[in-house]
């Protein structure tokens, strides 16, 4: 199978991406996410999110091993906006990128799935939390202003927990807290 190049039209002076072979539209639009042009990379993301469940895997798959700072950012916004929970593993995993912002969009895309992002992290703070301080803080902003009935004090003492003058063994502690609560309430 030949891969066609998508076609780039303007509506309302942004660039949108039409692939005129929908068997390669996926892989057109995740090499796009590479491109020099900014307005084609969020032209590609937002055709990516659009597509939605296929998309899911190549944008984690991307976020954890492109080196390019570009493509991690790109594929960062893309699976946060997507809601796609198989995502979340792939957004932890980024709370580490070397790229600050690629942590930033990692942490609020991992903020938008609420609850669902809390086994996961927390299984991650516990495995990892007394040595990443970049863990940590991702996972301060991803906490930060949630609410939920009935773990209100947990993740208050979480939230103390994760601030940088608390022991990073603290952060641990309380995940393993909330995990055993989530448990026996489910």
């Amino acid at each position: 199978m030949r891969l066609v190049a998508p076609s780039h039209k303007t509506l309302g002076g942004e660039i949108m991406s039409t692939p005129t072979d929908t068997g390669n539209t996926l892989d057109s639009f995740m090499e796009m996410l590479n491109n020099k042009d900014g307005m084609l990379r969020q032209s590609a993301r937002k055709s990516l999110v659009a597509m939605g469940a296929p998309a899911v895997l190549p944008l984690a798959q991307a976020l954890q091993q492109s080196k390019s700072d570009q493509v991690r950012w790109e594929a960062a916004k893309a699976l946060g906006a997507m809601g796609d929970v198989r995502a979340i593993p792939a957004l932890i995993a980024a709370l580490g990128d070397r790229d600050s912002d690629v942590v930033w969009l990692a942490a609020v895309g991992l903020k938008t799935f609420g609850k669902a992002a809390w086994p996961a992290l927390l299984l991650a703070l516990i495995d990892e939390g007394t040595e990443s301080v970049v863990l940590r803080k991702g996972a301060h902003h991803v906490f930060h202003d949630q609410k939920e009935s009935g773990y209100e004090d947990l993740l208050a003492a979480l939230m103390e927990a994760l601030e940088q003058k608390a022991l990073p063994e603290a952060a641990s502690m309380v995940a393993h807290e909330i995990l055993e609560r989530m448990r026996a309430n489910a």
